[in-house]
């Protein structure tokens, strides 16, 4: 598989009441085409950080290249996807969120816009929902909009910050299967931040866990067959690994 993004020693820290507050120290992360990367943490460990420096939104110190380009900004091709939905503009419709980014990336046709629109939103099963407002949708329809959004940019790599993590357990899973289904079917590149280890399971397919100094504890191959569930064959013990490693209980190197 082809590598499109490769971080190399990686740091980043922040100025508070004039001390130096280190987030992430010497980070080293490789993630190759169609791999759904799933980023596990306790809270504070620098995930989003970690995110927000990949899209571009944070400077730091090292070395991050993504399709054999240095980055040193935001680009479309590395797209956020929030955990809030004030990433939708409010004034447009539906469609107009989707299409005003694709005209500010240079699609200047009109028409073809609004065919590249209706095709993902037909992906994401709200076709019919293209003229309405975000505040006449449900978080979990903004959340489809957004990915939507982010996926007719063909990005190299979409990023999701808990894209989730707001919804009820009902709408969650059935997000969860679509957002699986859509990266089956487009062969995408995701790195998704989730603190939900049943997510990560479910989602990935390479699971790594961040320990609280910022650093990758735990990097691991998901083996498990999709789709996946609580039943599937080592699920459990998979379950158990992640879990011990949220508590600070790691495996012997």
């Amino acid at each position: 598989m082809k590598e499109v993004l490769k971080i190399e020693h990686l740091s980043k820290a922040y100025l508070t009441q004039g001390n130096r507050m280190r987030i992430l120290e010497d980070l080293n992360l490789t993630v190759v085409e169609r791999e759904f990367l799933c980023i596990l943490g306790p809270s504070g460990c620098g995930k989003s950080t970690l995110l927000r420096c990949i899209a571009g939104f944070e400077d730091f110190e090292g070395t991050m290249i993504c399709n054999g380009k240095t980055v040193k900004g935001p680009s479309t091709e590395r797209i956020m996807v929030f955990q809030d939905y004030n990433q939708l503009f409010p004034w447009k419709s539906v469609a107009e969120n989707l299409e005003y980014p694709l005209k500010i990336k240079g699609m200047r046709d009109k028409h073809e816009r609004r065919a590249v629109t209706e095709e993902y939103l037909s992906k994401v099963g709200l076709a019919e929902y293209r003229d309405f407002y975000p505040h006449e949708l449900s978080g979990g329809m903004k959340q489809r909009v957004a990915i939507a959004k982010a996926l007719a940019l063909k990005p190299e790599i979409i990023l999701m910050d808990e894209p989730f993590a707001a919804l009820d357990a009902i709408t969650r899973n059935r997000l969860q299967a679509e957002l699986q289904r859509i990266f089956t079917e487009e062969k995408i590149t995701v790195i998704f931040v989730t603190h939900n280890i049943q997510e990560a399971l479910t989602l990935g397919t390479r699971v790594i866990l961040m320990d609280s100094d910022g650093a990758v504890r735990i990097d691991k191959i998901n083996p498990l067959e999709k789709p996946v569930k609580p039943s599937s064959p080592g699920y459990g013990e998979l379950w158990d690994l992640y879990s011990q490693g949220l508590e600070g209980r790691f495996p012997a190197d």
